[in-house]
């Protein structure tokens, strides 16, 4: 079993999204638990919409990676498949 760490500057499925959010969240949890202070939380704000804006970045980029696959697979004619 091949097992891959989500990838942040080449994301190419939901997995590495959701993988990356995920591990946002989980240290915004931590850092949030051990500290507490308005800068903190204001940092925090902004990390959490950092990794937002990269998601939206990332599932565009995959929709249009899969959207280009897609229009390559139907230019090849049925018998090169």
């Amino acid at each position: 079993m091949n097992v891959q760490l989500p990838s942040v500057r080449h994301p190419h499925s939901f997995y590495d999204v959701f993988g990356v959010v995920a591990t946002a969240v989980a240290i915004m949890a931590l850092v949030l638990t051990v500290r507490h202070g308005s800068v903190v939380r204001i940092e925090m704000v902004v990390f959490m919409a950092i990794v937002f804006l990269w998601a939206g970045w990332a599932i565009e980029r995959i929709l249009a990676e899969s959207e280009e696959q897609s229009k390559r697979r139907r230019q090849r004619p049925p018998w090169d498949q």
